[in-house]
């Protein structure tokens, strides 16, 4: 519970509290020297009287002055002592009391899985800094201390709340890494980094997504959508008008290779099942990260991400594209990606590993959905799509009962047989948990039209799932088994 300096009045209890035991001890005892004091003066005021009266009072005196120091100073001392023993259990009282709150902050947070993720610098803080709405000092660890239990009295005479149960979260906050201003407000961040190389679809599924959970799901599940501040309602508006033209954008990468090269589109979702509320980021992380590894930032959200969706274009493929692009539409040729899909799982695992520490030998927790997208070109869908499921499900109905095993099933034998069988094992070795999906994103080639979705919502509905149970309760449109079938159960 060390703390820096912060710029605020440390609590009576823990510096003034002292200091006044001190200068009462202090007091005691002076006065005590000075009673003696004053009788030895009288000793050398004796000069004018009779011989009897200087014999008088010199006992007088004396017998004063030994009184005093014997009598006097084991009084001062008991007085003291008892002065010691009431202030220590009281100090006593208050340091477990406020040792027992900041406990209760820290577990309420901690069990919650409460804490911060910077929208921008992607750095992970438990406390974020907290500016004093007077005067504007930070405030680097706002929490029940030496500063002040319930409330903390700012220089400037502000009394700011130090826990979550009376109003810390309303407070300004900031990055305590970067400065930038913080809306998180003790939320509970749900981030799931959406990966894969240039062109595979990344942005268009994110765009899909982000507009079927908030116009459709979020109203069926009773969900109240805010969005984090202004510049993502402005992230939401261009998704919008992305949806209704069925056209897609590049991700920004800053120039500066020390910049964030990942954008995070984040809202808050409310229900009367979360305490706290919930946020979402959803981080677009742009593809030339996995191909040219020019930047320097370390992707700081791969340390606390709840899950993980890797994109694949099926057609960045050699074997699939040779076999299809005849019947690929030009735009749709133009759009492939054209990075080996090994290199960009060897780069997104080197990223992984350089923020975790994993080994090579150990394997990530964090669940990983690999999705092959566009599968509403050149006839995929009858390959991986709803279509083959249902034709394999069909045909094999004692070994295929689940729908979305089945298509996992499907997803991973297309792979392995269009030579991605090291991708495959890559992945399994690596990741614990892990479930392949195939969708369409927009549905049809770009541009020709609105948005028509399909596949986009189940491999995320299942990482919510995975991150948070109780928004899987609330969202449970689908049923998902622990384990897919593996692929030597047909073979």
């Amino acid at each position: 519970m060390a703390t820096a300096p912060q710029p605020a009045k440390k609590s009576y209890f823990f510096e003034k509290g002292y200091q006044d035991l001190g200068n009462t001890i202090k007091g005691a005892w002076s006065r005590n020297t000075d009673s003696i004091k004053k009788y030895a003066e009288n000793l050398k005021d004796l000069g004018d009287k009779g011989t009897v009266a200087k014999i008088f009072l010199t006992i007088v005196n004396v017998l004063a002055m030994i009184a005093v120091v014997i009598c006097g100073s084991l009084i001062t001392a008991v007085i003291t002592f008892i002065n010691i023993i009431i202030l220590l259990a009281f100090m006593a009282i208050v340091y477990v009391g406020f040792t027992f709150i900041w406990f209760v902050d820290r577990v309420y947070l901690i069990r919650k899985k409460i804490f911060t993720a910077c929208h921008e610098c992607k750095e992970k803080s438990l406390i974020p800094t907290y500016i004093c709405p007077t005067c504007g000092a930070k405030h680097t660890n706002l929490t029940p201390g030496v500063y002040g239990i319930l409330k903390r009295r700012c220089n400037c005479g502000e009394k700011l709340p130090t826990t979550f149960f009376n109003g810390r979260k309303n407070l300004e906050a900031e990055c305590p890494v970067c400065g930038h201003k913080l809306m998180d407000r003790e939320s509970r961040p749900i981030c799931i980094p959406v990966v894969g190389g240039r062109s595979v679809g990344k942005t268009a599924f994110i765009t899909a997504f982000s507009r079927e959970f908030i116009e459709t799901v979020a109203p069926a599940k009773g969900f109240e959508i805010e969005f984090y501040n202004d510049k993502k309602a402005d992230i939401y508006r261009e998704i919008t008008q992305d949806y209704i033209a069925g056209s897609t954008r590049m991700t920004d990468r800053p120039q500066d290779v020390n910049m964030a090269s990942s954008v995070s589109f984040s809202f808050f979702v409310k229900n009367p099942a979360f305490s706290p509320e919930r946020l979402v980021h959803v981080y677009d992380i742009a593809g030339e990260v996995f191909t040219d590894n020019s930047e320097n930032e370390v992707q700081k959200q791969y340390e606390y991400c709840q899950g993980i969706v890797l994109i694949i274009d099926p057609f960045a493929i050699p074997s699939i594209r040779h076999k299809y692009e005849e019947l690929l539409e030009p735009e749709d040729i133009a759009g492939i990606g054209k990075a080996d899909i090994n290199t960009i799982i060897d780069s997104f695992l080197n990223k992984l590993r350089e923020v975790t520490g994993l080994s090579d030998n150990k394997m990530a927790t964090v669940p990983l959905a690999v999705v092959i997208s566009k599968i509403d070109s050149a006839g995929l869908e009858q390959d991986v799509g709803t279509m083959a499921v249902n034709k394999l499900m069909k045909a094999e109905p004692e070994r295929f009962v689940d729908f979305y095993d089945t298509q996992d099933y499907l997803c991973r034998q297309f792979l392995k047989d269009n030579g991605m069988e090291s991708f495959l094992n890559n992945v399994c070795i690596q990741f614990k948990t892990n479930r392949f999906f195939a969708c369409s994103a927009i549905g049809h080639s770009r541009d020709k039209g609105e948005y028509k979705p399909a596949g986009v919502m189940p491999p995320m509905e299942w990482l919510f799932r995975h991150a948070d149970s109780k928004m899987g309760q609330v969202w449970h449109d689908n049923e998902f088994s622990k384990k897919p079938l593996a692929l030597s159960e047909k073979n």
